[in-house]
């Protein structure tokens, strides 16, 4: 048999698509705006063929494949974007999220065997659940039927709590049971009363990680998670001494901010994985 294949809509820097090959798919082509992101996309995936904006493709630039996977854009319907006052954020009437309307238009022009939608859970909620409605009966009028779930990347070996709804959904046939029924083993969680060595590194805590807190881009700068070094105040000078001398930065430049952000949008690949490895059993 052929090798399955997947075309990537909202690429980011290619979690889905890591997870996917990872799985024994190949990735034919990448939708992805940010000129960062596809420069990582062009070093990590040469064989596939990269487009820019979304809007600007359909059956005509697109090569057909097995599965379209789309992490389609979160600003309109995340908390993190809301603002004071706006109790109801725009949702999938906003320019970025709105994007979703792209996604459906290229699933009828194109109609893969399969399509993988991710966005924040927010998505289930935002404008008295009538979007995540919209969703559907969308995906349902375009002919693809299937399942939904929330997935936490802490569970698949991530060092973050990171919930994300994941949509599934087949042309004309439902995807594999084993998405909503499967049986895998889950570690307990230790309690926050549980006693912790002192100290405690500063690398030993998940909010130290590139993807900390509730917003995967951002960085515990403040005193979200406090690590503290008995007699530690040297340190500090040192650390001091070392940008004033070194011209080493103390917080984030451009670059880190850019991975940062990248990372903190990206799908986690091995979530997107372990929903490859079922649909490839159906192929």
């Amino acid at each position: 048999m052929p090798q399955p294949t997947i075309g990537s809509l909202f690429a980011g820097i290619g979690g889905f698509d890591e997870g996917f090959e990872k799985a024994g798919y190949r990735t034919a082509w990448q939708v992805e705006l940010n000129p960062t992101n596809r420069a990582v996309l062009a070093d990590r995936f040469p064989h596939a063929t990269q487009h820019e904006d979304v809007r600007h493709c359909g059956a005509n630039n697109l090569q057909s494949v097995d599965v379209i996977t789309a992490g389609f854009p979160c600003q309109d319907i995340s908390n993190a974007g809301s603002r004071p006052g706006n109790q109801h954020t725009r949702g999938l009437q906003g320019q970025r999220s709105g994007l979703f309307w792209e996604v459906i238009r290229i699933l009828q022009e194109t109609q893969p065997r399969w399509v993988v939608l991710e966005n924040v859970v927010n998505l289930l909620a935002i404008n008295d659940s009538r979007d995540f409605q919209t969703v559907v009966r969308a995906l349902a009028d375009s002919g693809y039927v299937g399942c939904w779930r929330v997935l936490n990347a802490q569970y698949f070996g991530v060092p973050q709590q990171r919930r994300r709804i994941f949509l599934v959904a087949g042309h004309h046939r439902m995807p594999p049971i084993e998405l909503l029924a499967d049986a895998a083993p889950v570690d307990a969680i230790p309690p926050a009363s549980q006693s912790q060595p002192w100290p405690r590194p500063a690398d030993a805590w998940a909010a130290n990680t590139l993807l900390a807190n509730k917003a995967g881009s951002q960085i515990a700068m403040g005193c979200t998670t406090f690590v503290a070094h008995p007699n530690g105040w040297h340190q500090m000078v040192e650390r001091q001494r070392t940008s004033d001398d070194d011209g080493l930065c103390l917080g984030l430049d451009a670059s880190n901010l850019a991975e940062a952000f990248a990372a903190g949008n990206a799908v986690v690949p091995q979530i997107a994985q372990w929903i490859a490895e079922k649909l490839i059993k159906a192929h």
